[in-house]
């Protein structure tokens, strides 16, 4: 608690972004793995088409409460129209869950801007306060400014080791949108190709 006191309001704030970067990245990686597909799902789900068919396969998956099953459903239901009608189809279907993904992406992003410029107004705001007892003072209290100018300094490397780690995991969280998207569009591309050699062949 002293060390937040000594930082003043800035360090409240810094406190406050990083409780919420911290909630924000535990629920992005949380979707993240709620959305993972698993490595067998396309050719397990070829097998059944082999098996039983398109129209029972479908049948089993347009209720499916995980987006993929969703995915694969429309994709074999589908797979016969244009590419930009399917691809309109699966945008559509995705849409709530890609924003789901990348909301809040961008207050994450501003944190990392903010925090670092945050620290430095906190630390200028303390040298202002050495400065004024300085003023009254003079320089022969050479502990007293120290410390000053120690409690000045605490908000910019606040802010720094907030920013630092976060610009990593951004990207990390960044990079694993992307491929998660393209893990779905991957889903519908694979089965309808699928569909349709078997329909020419």
């Amino acid at each position: 608690m002293g060390f937040i006191m000594n930082g003043g309001w800035v360090m409240v704030v810094l406190l406050g972004l990083s409780v919420t970067s911290v909630a924000i990245v535990l629920q992005k990686l949380l979707l993240l793995k709620s959305t993972k597909i698993r490595p067998n799902f396309i050719h397990s789900i070829k097998a059944k088409l082999m098996a039983d068919g398109p129209e029972e396969v479908w049948e089993k998956l347009k209720n499916s409460r995980k987006l993929v099953g969703k995915i694969a459903a429309k994709s074999i239901e589908k797979h016969a129209s244009s590419e930009a009608s399917l691809s309109s189809e699966i945008t559509e279907l995705t849409k709530p869950d890609v924003q789901e993904l990348t909301s809040k992406m961008n207050l994450l992003s501003m944190i990392i801007t903010t925090a670092p410029v945050l620290g430095l107004l906190g630390t200028v705001l303390g040298l202002m306060d050495v400065f004024s007892v300085i003023a009254v003072e003079g320089t022969g209290q050479a502990e007293l400014l120290s410390a000053g100018i120690s409690k000045a300094l605490v908000t910019t490397v606040t802010g720094l080791s907030l920013a630092i780690p976060l610009m990593f995991i951004h990207q990390f969280i960044e990079d694993k949108i992307d491929e998660r998207l393209d893990e779905w569009n991957t889903v519908a591309v694979q089965l309808v190709a699928f569909l349709n050699d078997r329909k020419s062949a």
